[in-house]
């Protein structure tokens, strides 16, 4: 079991749930494609298993090692009364915001209509791939995920239990060869999914109870999407979410906020340290000590000496444009315990955290006096957005592990800015999940690994955006040496033709670098001597054929 300290207590309000309300759904997946084993599941929290409440997301994939433990989209905002509405999940203990499926015409989820969503569609791209192979598609012979996918109009759409599903709207996206709207797989449409495997589910806050926070529900349906990716590259440790919120209620939501809860659990739970990257919008989970787990006796989930770190990055936020990215609002953290920088109870405590505060709603403050720090004219206790937001290896940066602090079971809260969110519209925010393996603890943690991976993962989700190429069309293998490069970078493909290729390179937020390429003998030579140091994605062109890789510049 994960906190010995709760058990009890989830037996406790597990029994009072099971009890006085109808039970949650236990219906999950994981996305398993790459180097991290990411369990799903259909009440809007991810990571583990609320039943055994042990975690279930692994790095490397499959070890029994645990490098997350849960997390959930939070959200709140007001409506013109002033009016707070808030949506959270955390554990189940006290009981649950999020129900698994849409929202109906008068913006309620009844227990029976989520009890047939409770589902989760899985997908791989060679499952496409066969699909699409195929001359004549029948019921019998198309997989079944794609027959059942919850397109709007699919006559075949099935949810939990093999539930007959009715699909009157925009719901899970797909290849719409004919234009109608209408998903029809036996015509050969079929799921438009991000990656090499993506889960897709939906879920909403105002269904059969609202007993999370026990606030007034916002009305919101979200569509979910997570995915991976399989290269043998740094894209291996990394898992996207993709999701669209989107505000059914009548109310036109002001000071609207998107958040996530996230409690890592890097291994053993008890000897974390949170830290922050503004840069990638990224809170981080690292080791308090080198010897993850040494503490509790080396658990077997656990990681021993050099344990890896874990990051969840911010992609794409409301208000964010092309090559303009709109800072973080709020990162800040909670323990595990009943302090006033403890666990929320209410709606206001866990708005409270979004905003940049404690339960109490005094703000998060800075009084770091560490090296380097003069003490003469310090401002002691100014007001932070962000706590620790330092890399742990430089002393004179504000970290866990630079303040001497105890290590523990921290809680961590990434919070977008303000935002209007009105009646009948929708916002669409993208994270990921990446993991900078063997990187180590206090006293010699750093954050210059994980930073590579959030590279990498950013790289490659705003390459596609920029360019408006699905990864699902690359076709062959791209060649690049040396990787990482200095001053020259060599290009080439497995099956080059006589066309000439058109190459673009772009840094990790989409913008296309002005880097001077020269076709040769060997392929192409691109001249990166003057690239700023950092992950860079390399889009191919040739002859209809669309290649990417990633390459580091050192």
């Amino acid at each position: 079991m994960k906190k010995n300290t709760l058990l009890l207590l989830f037996a406790l309000s597990l029994y009072a749930i099971t009890s006085s309300a109808q039970a949650t759904f236990p219906a999950h997946d994981s996305v398993d494609i790459n180097n991290i084993t990411a369990r799903i599941l259909v009440h809007g929290d991810m990571f583990w298993d609320p039943v055994e409440e042990v975690a279930s997301t692994q790095f490397p994939a499959h070890s029994g090692k645990s490098v997350n433990f849960t997390s959930a989209l939070w959200m709140s905002g007001y409506d013109a009364g002033g009016t707070l509405h808030v949506a959270a999940q955390t554990y189940r203990q006290t009981g649950n915001d999020y129900w698994p499926g849409p929202l109906d015409g008068s913006d309620t989820l009844t227990y029976a209509t989520s009890h047939d969503w409770a589902k989760i569609w899985k997908v791989n791209k060679t499952d496409i791939a066969t699909f699409l192979a195929l001359t004549t598609h029948t019921t019998t012979n198309t997989p079944p995920m794609i027959l059942t996918w919850p397109g709007k109009g699919n006559t075949y759409a099935a949810g939990n239990a093999s539930a007959v599903l009715t699909v009157n709207t925009d719901m899970a996206p797909f290849v719409d060869l004919n234009s109608n709207g209408i998903y029809e797989p036996l015509l050969g449409e079929y799921p438009a999914i991000k990656g090499d495997q993506a889960l897709w589910w939906t879920f909403s806050d105002n269904g059969p109870a609202h007993t999370q926070t026990n606030g007034k529900p916002l009305g919101v349906e979200v569509h979910a999407m997570a995915y991976g990716i399989s290269r043998g590259t740094l894209m291996d440790d990394v898992v996207y979410f993709d999701y669209t919120v989107v505000n059914k209620s009548a109310n036109d939501y002001h000071d609207f906020r998107l958040a996530l809860f996230d409690d890592a659990d890097l291994g053993w739970y008890f000897d974390d340290f949170i830290g922050f990257d503004s840069v990638h919008r990224m809170g981080i989970d690292y080791n308090g000590t080198n010897d993850d787990g040494a503490g509790g006796g080396h658990p077997h989930n656990s990681y021993g000496v050099d344990p890896p770190q874990m990051g969840m990055t911010f992609i794409v936020l409301p208000g964010d444009e092309p090559g303009a990215y709109v800072p973080l609002g709020n990162f800040d953290y909670y323990n595990n315990d009943a302090s006033t920088i403890g666990n929320p109870n209410t709606d206001t405590q866990v708005n409270n955290y979004m905003r940049g505060m404690i339960r109490t709603g005094q703000h998060f403050s800075d009084d770091f006096q560490g090296a380097g720090i003069p003490s003469t004219g310090y401002d002691s206790g100014r007001i932070v957005n962000y706590v620790f937001p330092g890399d742990p290896s430089d002393p004179t940066q504000w970290s866990e592990c630079v303040s001497n602090n105890n290590p523990g079971d921290r809680r961590f809260i990434l919070s977008s800015n303000d935002f209007t969110l009105a009646a009948g519209t929708s916002q669409h925010i993208v994270l990921a999940m990446v993991v900078a393996d063997s990187v180590g603890g206090c006293p010699d943690a750093s954050f210059t690994k994980i930073k590579i991976v959030a590279d990498t993962a950013w790289a490659e989700y705003h390459s596609e955006v920029a360019v408006g190429v699905p990864n699902t069309v690359q076709t062959g293998a791209m060649n690049i040496y040396p990787n990482p490069a200095h001053d020259q970078l060599i290009i080439g493909t497995s099956s080059q033709s006589a066309g000439d290729a058109t190459i673009t390179i772009y840094n990790f937020i989409g913008q296309a670098m002005n880097v001077p390429i020269i076709k040769g003998s060997k392929g192409y030579a691109a001249d990166v001597s003057k690239l700023p140091t950092g992950v860079y994605n390399v889009l191919y062109r040739q002859d209809g054929n669309v290649k990417t890789s990633n390459f580091i510049k050192q």
